[in-house]
């Protein structure tokens, strides 16, 4: 009869044994794009912030968005998707947009 595993019997290399360590490690490159937070066309509404899993998207001291934490977004779109601005048909008044690495 074969056991089956589980979290304790995989190698221990393949465990994160504490919570909240994702900033020791840059998972920004996952992806082979970018993403471009235009400010100008932010309407800081926040969603962008409130839905992306990674804690990417930076605010200010006053809760207005300022950018990506490129270094731990792993471009899932998330973000693009939920943004307002990205609803304009105009691509050129969108807030986040993805691009191709150079």
């Amino acid at each position: 009869m074969k056991k089956n595993k589980n979290w304790q019997t995989l190698d221990p290399a393949a465990i994160i044994k504490k919570t909240g360590n994702s900033y020791q490690y840059k998972t920004g490159n996952w992806v082979p794009k970018n993403i471009e937070f235009i400010k100008k066309n932010c309407i800081n509404c926040g969603m962008c912030w409130v839905n992306c899993p990674d804690d990417a998207i930076i605010l200010d001291e006053n809760q207005n968005v300022i950018g990506i934490d490129l270094d731990h977004c792993k471009k899932c779109g998330i973000c693009t998707k939920n943004c307002p601005a990205n609803k304009n048909p105009d691509p050129q008044k969108h807030a986040l947009v993805f691009l191709e690495k150079k």
